[in-house]
């Protein structure tokens, strides 16, 4: 006979369906060549090794384990040499492939100019948010539906020319 009775002192699971979207939240947005800028990120596998990084020109910032749970924090240092101007700071994993960003703009140690002042030049996005490129396929999906119109508009005018 087969007895299901409750485990006593066990602990209720909270799991959320469906998970929180990863994610990935930066100290600041804003900083100087050789700046310091911490970060959290999530929805990474259990213990899997996470890369940072900051790009035009790719400079790797460290390697990072995530937790149990997923999430992976960090501090970095911004390269001194590192041009003036806008850049993406990277968190990038393998197996499963996950890959996190944010528009940040480094500037001169006075505050010179290397990009807009309080993150990217994108109006829309939210630093505390991973780049999806949903804002650039918003553009080609206009731009696709545009040129399938004008190839219809073609072909309509040329079976009247035919049949006339």
């Amino acid at each position: 006979m087969l007895v299901a009775a409750p485990l006593l002192g066990a602990q209720t699971a909270h799991a959320q369906y469906p998970p929180p979207p990863p994610r990935l939240t930066l100290s600041r947005t804003t900083l100087p060549a050789g700046g310091a800028l911490t970060f959290v990120g999530t929805g990474f596998g259990a213990r899997q090794l996470v890369t940072a990084s900051v790009l035009s020109k790719e400079f790797v910032l460290g390697r990072y384990r995530a937790t149990r749970t997923g999430v992976v924090t960090g501090k970095v240092t911004i390269p001194r040499r590192i041009a003036l101007g806008g850049h993406t700071f990277k968190l990038t994993a393998r197996h499963p492939n996950l890959t996190l960003s944010v528009n940040i703009s480094v500037q001169g140690r006075f505050g010179r100019p290397g990009g807009q002042p309080g993150g990217s030049g994108n109006p829309h996005h939210r630093p505390d948010l991973a780049e999806t490129g949903s804002e650039r396929a918003l553009a080609l999906g206009g731009t696709a539906a545009g040129l399938i119109a004008a190839g219809g508009g073609t072909m309509l005018a040329v079976r009247r020319r035919r049949s006339s």
